[in-house]
């Protein structure tokens, strides 16, 4: 190998470790203030995978942060509650965080809620698993929910400033700019204060499906792995599903169907609350066709509370 070989390498492997050296340090950095976030998805997802120590605990999507005043909840039950729920995340999300709290802990109640449309396939939510690149290496479900994110995920997951390049902007919002909302202070709640009659705008966010119905295998036996571990945690568990204000049942009938069949083969106990009279078309509960505000999020929590006292707590 002549001389000009050798100093090539030679200048090519220094270049590869200050490349690695400035990666690790910068990781070291980003690691340090994402962790110092006090509010926001991050924040939620942290406290699930680092500190949870509540009795109560709530997870699922938007319906679940937005519809239950965790707080009040509190207030009723007499019992620590957190809540879990994540916009925009699935099955897929809840089962790795779930595995990973009951390695260390035992809620005594854990409330699940789940959309009729639920086990519908959605590359959406295969994608939005990229929350879990900041906590690569914490834990071997982690990294396995991480690598169902996209292509290569897992192998670029271990560059320190790939995992953080993304929330940067909102961990320095959630540092910096401190919320009530999904923070420590609501206990992950996330409440909207508006409301369909003032507004006077219905959109359509839960819209009709033209397409033929898509059962995502994955996404029913992940659910189905939720419920077992939690039964093998002998934690309690409610399955609900949170009132609508309109329900289109050519779009969530099939799917409806296939959820109250798992849960009746595993003994789940379901609150299907989804088309519900007291709730559906009430506009002022509304702050949108598939969200409540607080006012309807108060009036459901105070339900679900009622019904765990008499019940689900016995």
């Amino acid at each position: 190998m002549s001389r000009k070989v050798r100093s090539f390498l030679f200048k090519i492997f220094i270049l590869g470790c200050m490349i690695v050296s400035a990666d690790f340090v910068a990781g070291l950095l980003l690691k340090k203030l994402f962790y110092k976030q006090r509010s926001g998805k991050y924040f939620i997802t942290s406290h699930a995978l680092t500190n949870p120590q509540e009795q109560v605990m709530i997870f699922g999507n938007s319906h679940a942060a937005q519809h239950f005043d965790a707080p009040l909840l509190q207030k009723e039950l007499g019992e620590s509650v957190f809540n879990f729920g994540n916009q925009g995340q699935s099955l897929f999300y809840v089962y790795p965080i779930l595995k990973v709290i009951l390695a260390s802990h035992k809620p005594k109640l854990i409330l699940l809620n789940v959309d009729y449309t639920e086990l519908r396939h959605e590359d959406a939510d295969y994608e939005r698993l990229s929350v879990f690149l900041p906590y690569y290496k914490i834990d071997p479900v982690i990294d396995s929910a991480i690598a169902m994110s996209g292509k290569n995920e897992q192998i670029k997951a271990m560059s320190a400033m790939y995992r953080f390049n993304s929330t940067i902007g909102y961990m320095l919002l959630n540092t910096f700019g401190h919320s009530y909302n999904k923070s420590m202070e609501s206990l992950g709640y996330d409440p909207f204060y508006d409301n369909i009659c003032k507004t006077g705008v219905v959109d359509d966010v839960n819209p009709s499906i033209s397409q033929r119905v898509n059962f995502d295998t994955l996404k029913m036996n992940c659910l189905m792995k939720i419920i077992r571990i939690i039964k093998a945690a002998d934690v309690k568990l409610l399955v609900t599903t949170t009132p609508l204000f309109e329900y289109n049942g050519a779009e969530a009938g099939l799917y409806r169907k296939k959820l109250i069949e798992i849960f009746k083969t595993l003994n789940v106990r379901y609150l299907d609350y989804g088309t519900d009279s007291d709730f559906s078309g009430k506009c002022d509960l509304f702050h949108d066709v598939s969200h409540m505000n607080a006012l309807g999020a108060d009036k459901w929590t105070t339900l679900c509370a009622d019904l765990i006292k008499k019940d689900i707590s016995r």
